[in-house]
């Protein structure tokens, strides 16, 4: 393949009033070897947060490849981090602590560094029944939503309807989603929950709890769905949808991305009623796996493992849609797929219907060997109506256009020495535009 780079340089650094308001201006050194596309015309000014993967250190760097920032903290390998307005950083961080939930993503602590790289708040869930995993989303109160893993016992599993045929470990192990409120410096109030629990049905045993005809409640989860593994619904992406008050949580087990009402108060969450939707915690909309409730068959589903949902919401090409990387879409390759939800100007959904998915098919589509990913990975959409792609395996950042067409991308492979060295990708990065509040 011929690479192609342009030199490029950004308006953000020339337009600062004081340079001591930007993050550690690059130097000028050659760009990095690892630019191994680069079409300005295409590119917006931006920077790009990499996060490598239990690293201690996440990079702010320019569409040079040349760091602009970075945020440190020895001895805290992290899976994700988010940049907030003041230019701290959320991040997800692994304790390695052996509870008993050894799953792949589970980290157990929250930190949050400043930009002078000074830790402000820490905090700690991570015990034999629940435990921090994923991902985190930034509200606008401040506020974090954070995805946890709960623990259920033999007894309660069995007794909420599960197939005990289907029970491995003894257990399940459900998500849940909180709303924290950082307190001092290592305190946090847990102010909402949903969890998964609540929203059950089964068809399997008439004198257990949830007994119901499965296809007729897409709004609530199968407890004898999935593959029969402890790990019931590995929740791997949460996402926040400012104007209608929603969640999106993805999930790779079950191969869906669910809509849930935060409007709600946790009493209403627990239950069917409440919220701007009137339907408490149920799910408002699912996508992906019609099989889940009974629905379609295997050529109804839409994902195979996917990770990092989110809502695209009314941008550039693009009406009320979600963007999903799908890893096991075919054998070699992975997908990034955006699929559009008729969604109300209040919020409201379509009713899940008792046949395969709708829309049938994504509007919008980008394929390539090259992103091929099994696990983690992501996409964001950007203003620009660009998609910038994180693979994990493949060890690619890559933005591509409308037309599917490679307008950047940072080769983890072609790092040089004397250069920035990540050496590794992120579980996935995120573009954040040179007028970003936590840049400036």
């Amino acid at each position: 393949m011929k690479f192609l780079f342009i030199l490029f340089s950004l308006l953000a650094i020339s337009s600062c009033k004081n340079d001591d308001d930007l993050m550690n201006t690059a130097s000028n050194l050659k760009p990095n070897d690892a630019v191994t596309i680069f079409i300005p015309n295409e590119v917006p000014e931006d920077f790009i947060l990499i996060t490598p993967i239990r690293s201690d250190t996440t990079y702010l760097i320019n569409r040079e490849g040349k760091e602009v920032h970075k945020w440190y903290a020895t001895s805290s390998p992290t899976l994700m981090a988010y940049l907030m307005d003041d230019g701290s950083l959320i991040r997800t961080v692994y304790t390695d602590i052996d509870n008993g939930i050894a799953i792949g993503g589970k980290t157990g602590k929250l930190q949050i560094i400043d930009k002078d790289n000074n830790l402000k708040w820490e905090w700690l869930l991570d015990n034999s029944t629940e435990s921090l995993h994923h991902d985190i989303a930034i509200l606008p109160n401040g506020n974090l939503l954070a995805s946890v893993w709960e623990v259920k016992d033999e007894n309660s599993s069995i007794s909420n309807g599960r197939d005990p045929q289907k029970l491995f470990e003894n257990r399940l192990i459900i998500d849940k989603i909180i709303e924290i409120e950082p307190i001092g410096s290592n305190q946090a109030n847990v102010i909402w929950e949903w969890s998964l629990w609540d929203h059950l049905i089964q068809d399997f045993d008439a004198a257990q709890l949830n007994f119901g005809t499965v296809a007729s409640h897409p709004e609530l989860f199968d407890i004898n769905m999935g593959v029969g593994i402890a790990n019931f619904s590995h929740g791997n992406g949460l996402d926040y949808i400012l104007e209608h008050d929603q969640i999106v949580l993805n999930s790779r087990e079950l191969s869906e991305f669910f809509l849930i009402d935060h409007s709600t108060t946790t009493a209403e969450a627990a239950s069917s009623s409440g919220g701007n939707s009137g339907k408490g915690g149920d799910l408002l909309f699912r996508y992906g796996n019609p099989q889940n409730f009974k629905t379609g068959s295997s050529n109804d589903q839409i994902f195979n493992g996917p990770h990092d949902g989110t809502y695209v919401g009314s941008n550039v090409n693009s009406l009320g849609s979600f963007l999903i990387f799908d890893n096991l879409d075919g054998i070699d390759f992975s997908t990034v797929k955006e699929i559009n939800v008729p969604i109300s100007i209040d919020g409201r959904y379509p009713s899940i219907i008792n046949q395969g998915n709708v829309p049938d098919s994504p509007i919008w589509s980008y394929s390539d060997t090259a992103i091929y990913s099994k696990r983690t990975s992501g996409a964001q959409r950007l203003p620009s109506g660009n998609t910038l792609i994180t693979s994990n395996s493949g060890l690619i950042i890559r933005e591509v256009n409308t037309l599917n067409q490679i307008v950047w991308e940072y080769n983890f492979e072609n790092e040089a020495a004397n250069q920035l060295m990540l050496q590794s990708n992120g579980f996935k990065n995120r573009s954040y535009p040179v007028n970003f509040a936590g840049i400036q």
